[in-house]
């Protein structure tokens, strides 16, 4: 149940997401977008659109940029002789051209006589004259730019174009209320805009990541509906004139006689970039007369800057720097082949949608299956979603994102994943658990067989196993014991138990003798210590795990060592100083210090002080000082768990 509420609960988040993402969710759309689209990349599939560059080549041969308006009437007179059937010009001429001879002449008359009193440079610019004249003779357009930031000195009403010839626009109600808003345009001389047959604005707007995807094909300043340069040409080149901007179903699309073009709320077009350039040359080559007579007959032929430094550059969608000039010519290809990309407003439901689905099916798989099948399910499901949203885009030029459902598969496959793990995780530490307690109470169950024969209790058991562990943590505190890991401390306390299993082995009539035993009664209680070391070395050799050797390495050591002495006086072995095992030692001391404060009903009990007073004189003599010393730093311990499990007696 816990799975399936969080796989819900992460379900709804990624849903969140989807409708609201933030903006590194949207960089992420952008280049999942890209990779797919890369798939689409094909040669220009219209042959009209024709690039002229001023490039290297071009200034080289006739000097540097920009050029007299004289040279740029001289390259279109030509296009047109070539056969070129629009000429569209991506240059702004707002202002005079100053190397026409007549203004010149007049700013020198300005500067140097009569400081520009009463000087109109406009109607003696000789040079926009005959680029205006030549703008007449066949049908042109000009580009012009609309700025969203500032309003230009004239204001926009004055500066808005007139519609071409023949246009008509219909919309409907609100249709363009989420278009952006100009504040002003940059045009050429009204020389020239009255001569030219048509103005296209040239504006392009990259998306957060710098990448140009898409362009405006309309806009409305002043809620006056003007077309872009790469449109204008179009409508030009055609008869047809009339648009429509038509919503419905949640899809928006410019109907242009025939063609349906698809766009988004706010009048853009989705770029479908070719592979390849379209067929260029080189405005020095047209000068020159290079091209062969009608090479241009029906091109829609766009002029502008090329040459390095002088380009208005784009980023695509491929990564590569793209011209303005070829933005305009990929425009009008899409539009003349009919092949576009949308996304209808209703893209974004059926990826909520999607995400919905995928996010409740891989929650149901996770919860009846294991990792391994979930990770399977989550490559299956996450490279449907890719390779169909791929396909849609490549052949039908539908885009659907799949990054939010790939995301949500991730997502939850970790997430659930990782909860999986741990519940498993503490079940497993839960079983260990009552796995190790049960261990322990077969271990002081073993204990108390060997006790229940002996006057002594259940408590001496618990109390030495204490015992033990305090004394070998204070052990572990100095250099000389700092080897003593927590592993190993919590060893030698559950060893602690198994001390005196030897006893089992011991004839009553010795064990439980309520006087002194003789010589040869000492010596049979005395093998107890041999024989539990016997049995659990018989344990020892028969397992195989690690853990379980070390236990019992442990208790061997303890049970045969624990009556040994420091000074070697002890038994069975008689081992001097550090030759008893530590475990040995450890026993030696809480054997005792139990034994002399507990109560029984053959002897009395010492005091605190009375038994902390025996073990220091007996330190370096029956006890390890080291030993002795950690048993004074930590007494009080000792004191506190001798009353907290005393025996009643």
């Amino acid at each position: 149940m816990l799975i399936i509420s969080g796989g819900i609960a992460l379900t709804l988040l990624a849903a969140l997401l989807t409708v609201f993402q933030p903006k590194f969710l949207q960089e992420a759309d952008l280049l999942v977008y890209d990779l797919m689209v890369a798939g689409r990349a094909v040669p220009p599939k219209s042959a009209v659109p024709v690039i002229v560059g001023v490039d290297e080549e071009s200034l080289a041969a006739f000097g540097q940029w920009p050029w007299p308006r004289y040279r740029l009437a001289a390259l279109v007179e030509r296009l047109q002789k070539l056969g070129a059937q629009v000429v569209a010009i991506d240059i702004l001429m707002p202002e005079p051209d100053r190397s026409s001879p007549e203004i010149v002449q007049a700013e020198r008359q300005r500067d140097l006589v009569d400081g520009g009193a009463g000087l109109s440079l406009q109607r003696q610019d000789s040079n926009s004259q005959r680029l205006a004249t030549v703008l007449e003779q066949g049908p042109t357009v000009l580009g012009y730019y609309l700025d969203f930031l500032q309003p230009t000195t004239q204001g926009l009403q004055q500066d808005i174009p007139v519609a071409l010839h023949g246009m008509a626009v219909v919309t409907s109600a609100h249709s363009t209320d989420s278009w952006p808003t100009p504040l002003g345009a940059i045009r050429s001389l009204p020389q020239l805009t009255e001569a030219a047959g048509a103005e296209g604005f040239t504006n392009a707007l990259a998306d957060m990541d710098g990448t140009l995807r898409r362009v405006p094909l309309l806009l409305a300043p002043q809620k006056q509906v003007r077309p872009s340069l790469a449109l204008a040409s179009l409508l030009l080149y055609s008869t047809e004139r009339k648009l429509r901007l038509i919503t419905d179903s949640g899809e928006a699309f410019i109907k242009w006689g025939q063609r349906s073009i698809p766009v988004d709320a706010a009048g853009n077009m989705m770029l479908d970039y070719r592979s390849e350039q379209p067929a260029y040359y080189s405005a020095r080559a047209i000068l020159n007369d290079e091209v062969a007579a009608g090479s241009l007959q029906g091109k829609i032929v766009l002029i502008g800057a090329w040459a390095k430094g002088l380009q208005d550059m784009h980023l695509s969608s491929s990564g590569k720097w793209l011209n303005g000039l070829e933005v305009h010519a990929t425009v009008i290809d899409n539009i003349l082949s009919g092949s576009f990309i949308f996304r209808p407003d209703w893209a974004r439901g059926v990826e909520f949608f999607i995400v919905l689905m995928s996010g409740v099916f891989c929650t149901l798989i996770l919860s009846r299956s294991g990792f391994a099948m979930s990770l399977l399910t989550l490559i299956a499901v996450a490279s449907v979603c890719y390779v169909g949203a791929s396909q849609l885009l490549v052949r039908q030029g539908l885009h659907l994102s799949p990054l939010m459902p790939i995301l949500t598969l991730v997502l939850i496959v970790s997430v659930i994943g990782l909860l999986k793990y741990a519940i498993e995780a503490h079940k497993l530490l839960i079983r260990t658990q009552e796995l190790v307690d049960a261990q322990d109470e077969i271990i002081v169950s073993m204990s108390v067989l060997a006790e229940i024969r002996d006057k002594e209790t259940g408590g001496h058991i618990r109390r030495t196993q204490r015992y033990v562990e305090i004394l070998a943590r204070q052990l572990a505190t100095t250099a000389k014991y700092a080897y003593l890991t927590a592993s190993d401390i919590e060893l030698l306390a559950k060893s602690a138990p198994l001390h005196d299993i030897g006893k089992i082995g011991i004839p009553d009539s010795i064990l439980q003798k309520p006087g002194k035993l003789t010589e040869d009664e000492y010596k049979v209680m005395q093998r107890h210590t041999l024989i539990g070391a016997g049995a659990l070395t018989k344990i020892v050799t028969g397992t195989k795990h690690p853990d379980a050797q070390n236990f019992l390495d442990y208790a061997r050591e303890m049970t045969i060592s624990h009556h040994e002495r420091w000074d070697g006086k002890g038994y069975p072995q008689g081992l001097i100083g550090s030759t008893i095992p530590l475990a040995g030692r450890l026993m030696a001391l809480a054997d005792v210090y139990d034994a002399l404060i507990s109560k029984r009903v053959y002897k009395k009990e010492y005091t605190h002080a009375e038994v902390c007073n025996f073990i220091i004189q007996q330190s370096g003599m029956q006890f390890d000082p080291d030993i002795v010393a950690a048993f004074i730093a930590r007494n009080e311990d000792f004191l506190k768990i001798a009353q907290q499990y005393a025996d009643a007696v």
